[in-house]
């Protein structure tokens, strides 16, 4: 009896866990030029920080279980003290994304000045 309601709570654990990804909105990052050594992350409002190095070369997507309101992107970096800079929203990135759809978010990481950007920040949406 015992084996049987740990199987039970097990199958409807997994199924709960599979429900719930089909109904999130979803952070896709193509942003080229972060370095291996992981010092990027995207930062964006009622998020929080995603890993760069990771969504792009293990093709990593970031579910999240509320819709997101762009109004902010932001590139921490952590070999500058954990600085954060603000990147200029482009009318491509401003919309809230609802869940079951995803965001993609492209561009290149630079530094110049010892500011670090994203040029070519673009974004679409599925």
């Amino acid at each position: 009896m015992k084996r049987l309601m740990i199987a039970l709570v097990i199958v409807f654990g997994i199924q709960a866990a599979y429900a719930d990804n089909t109904n999130t909105a979803n952070i896709k990052i193509n942003i080229a030029g972060a370095s291996a050594n992981n010092h990027y992350f995207l930062c964006l409002p009622n998020v929080g920080c995603l890993s760069i190095h990771a969504a792009t070369s293990q093709k990593k997507i970031y579910p999240v279980y509320h819709s997101i309101e762009m109004s902010g992107i932001y590139v921490m970096d952590t070999n500058t003290g954990y600085r954060v800079y603000a990147q200029g929203l482009p009318k491509s990135c401003t919309a809230t994304i609802k869940r079951n759809h995803t965001i993609t978010i492209s561009g290149k990481i630079a530094k110049t000045r010892g500011i670090v950007l994203i040029q070519q920040l673009r974004c679409s949406i599925s």
